[in-house]
């Protein structure tokens, strides 16, 4: 048995379940399979409860067979102490629970009925969403700023203005958007992962980076299914990790304290406070969120105007540029400016002793103007 609970590098569980013997590695697929088939259908979970068990297998250091009540207090006890969120403990306590089960017949006598295995009450607003850790407006435009890649940007302000989860963001398509559908305003098409419903949404400010990204992907020629493909694979979605590290990253360069959940849940705030302010409807905000009205499985009609009206309302000053590469664009510009004034001063002197110039001269003029345009 380990001293501490391991921290797992990426791809340490699959080295090690590959060196296990195959009779243990044949009893793990067999379990998920098993899993699988009682309901569990999506693959997140599935993976979390497969690794978990690997995970419980490299601890113990034996074959989880000669597991003992001791060795499952002594294990319990490593997890207990793990830098761990209280809600990953959980995770991991459900799903070895649920193992041992089906692993060991006499599970009840062997483990005194898993009495052991209790669950964290303490996992509520663990992230500590409140009042003072919901994002404003200030700093939706201060973590768009500080983003320089127009990847990134989309999918900040996709998920924030739109409110989505962040895996449905992962899987959005550009099958699914309708640019323009009123004035600035697209719409979206999103399948609630949670709900397994189809319900549409509004965007404003991310219209404007969506069509960027869009237009810089068929340049590139990296268009793909999805809107936020994988770096190795254009129709697959980009994976949840690489999220995880590039929101850490932005959080830490602008000293806010954000990670995606908090996008969704700081709309959703945003959404029922303009609710009971009286300025759209109750039934829009929970429609518009997927979110069940008193505990039911009923969703309301979208109100398509009252969110389309928020959205004309909201005004962020969003910028394309850092600020340093801004203010190194608009030098330039400001430098050609000066020397259009030049070359055209100079032209007009040319004129006056040679009519024949002026087709050479609005010729000139014009491409210089589509140069700078350009640029």
């Amino acid at each position: 048995m380990k001293k501490e609970y391991p921290k797992f590098k990426r791809g340490e569980v699959e080295i090690y379940f590959s060196e296990l013997p195959k009779k243990e590695q044949t009893e793990i697929e067999d379990y998920v399979k098993y899993r699988q088939a009682r309901g569990i259908t999506s693959n997140n979970p599935l993976m979390d409860l497969r690794r978990h068990v690997i995970q419980l297998r490299f601890i113990f250091g034996e074959s989880i067979s000669k597991l003992t009540l001791n060795d499952l207090r002594e294990y319990l006890a490593l997890l207990t102490r793990a830098k761990l969120k209280e809600h990953t403990k959980n995770d991991i306590k459900v799903n070895i629970k649920n193992f041992l089960k089906y692993k060991f017949k006499d599970w009840s006598q062997r483990f005194t009925e898993l009495e052991d295995i209790r669950l964290s009450s303490n996992t509520r607003n663990e992230e500590k969403l409140n009042s003072k850790t919901i994002l404003k407006k200030e700093d939706i435009e201060t973590l768009m700023k500080n983003e320089s890649k127009m990847f990134w940007k989309a999918f900040f302000i996709t998920q924030y203005e739109a409110g989505l989860r962040t895996k449905e963001t992962r899987l959005l398509k550009w099958d699914d958007i309708k640019f323009n559908v009123d004035g600035e305003i697209s719409e979206i098409i999103i399948f609630a992962t949670k709900t397994k419903k189809a319900r549409p949404v509004f965007v404003k400010e991310a219209t404007h980076y969506l069509k960027l990204l869009k237009e810089q992907q068929e340049r590139t020629e990296e268009k793909g299914v999805y809107v936020f493909h994988s770096k190795s694979d254009l129709n697959k979605p980009i994976d949840r990790n690489s999220i995880s590290v590039w929101m850490r990253g932005l959080s830490k360069k602008c000293g806010i304290g954000c990670w995606n959940y908090l996008l969704r849940h700081s709309r959703a705030t945003e959404l029922y406070r303009l609710a009971k302010q009286g300025k759209i409807a109750k039934d829009t905000a929970l429609a518009f969120m997927g979110h069940s009205a008193d505990m039911s499985d009923v969703y309301t009609h979208l109100d398509e105007s009252e969110i389309k009206k928020m959205l004309k309302d909201q005004v962020y000053k969003l910028e394309e540029l850092p600020p340093k590469e801004k203010r190194e664009f608009e030098e330039k510009l400001e430098e050609q400016g000066k020397q259009i004034d030049i070359l055209r001063i100079e032209i007009e002197k040319r004129r006056q002793f040679d009519p024949i110039l002026d087709q050479l001269v609005e010729d000139m003029l014009k491409k210089k103007k589509l140069e700078v345009k350009g640029k």
